[in-house]
């Protein structure tokens, strides 16, 4: 079967599409990775075979060393790859920031991760992709209410419904005391389960 080549504007607007020298979407490159019948423009292209050298470099980062490789998620560690470089690189759109009548804006990226870290005050939570929509369009964000979709990860054997409840509340004080960010509505996912830190053995004397 052929394969078509994307052009590298090709959905261009599209806001989850990070694009290689050659067209290809990176995140689609990474998820075909570890496929047998890898297509031949990926194994000869130099952009797509950089990509994938990164991502092995990226994945040594985030697997842990004594993992089995049948039980590696690659699905999974492609989307938090690719959060964390979506986050990292991109500034994001204009939020609002202050009252209506007020000039202020501060980038997505910031926000996001000013929230990531109120959310991590909560014992055995981790941050995930942080997304917040103000009103209006992408180009043309209008001052108000913003919404936050946030995904975590919460430690095995905690309480869910009450570890959220707190991760709500931390969100909303830190939107509200640090960025001066006004929230409609919060939308909190738990993505996974993580084995909690192993507490280190104390000493013996």
């Amino acid at each position: 079967m052929a394969m078509n080549t994307p052009h590298p504007h090709e959905n261009a607007d599209d806001e989850d599409l990070e694009l290689l020298a050659c067209g290809r979407d990176l995140a689609a490159v990474w998820e075909h990775a570890d496929r047998p019948d890898i297509d031949p423009h990926t194994a000869t292209c130099p952009y797509c075979r950089q990509a994938v050298a990164d991502l092995e470099h990226l994945r040594a980062a985030v697997v842990p060393p004594a993992t089995p490789s049948a039980d590696i998620d690659t699905a999974a560690v492609v989307r938090r790859v690719m959060d964390a470089v979506r986050l990292e690189l991109r500034p994001g759109r204009n939020l609002p920031l202050g009252e209506v009548s007020e000039d202020s804006w501060i980038y997505e990226s910031v926000a996001a991760r000013i929230l990531r870290t109120a959310a991590e005050q909560v014992p055995g939570v981790l941050a995930g992709s942080c997304r917040i929509t103000p009103p209006g369009s992408r180009a043309h964000p209008t001052r108000g209410a913003s919404t936050v979709y946030l995904g975590i990860t919460v430690a095995y054997g905690l309480d869910l419904p009450d570890t959220t409840r707190a991760v709500r509340e931390s969100l909303f004080r830190a939107a509200r005391q640090h960025l001066g960010l006004s929230l409609s509505d919060l939308n909190i996912t738990v993505t996974d389960l993580h084995e909690p830190p192993t507490q280190p053995r104390e000493a013996r004397t």
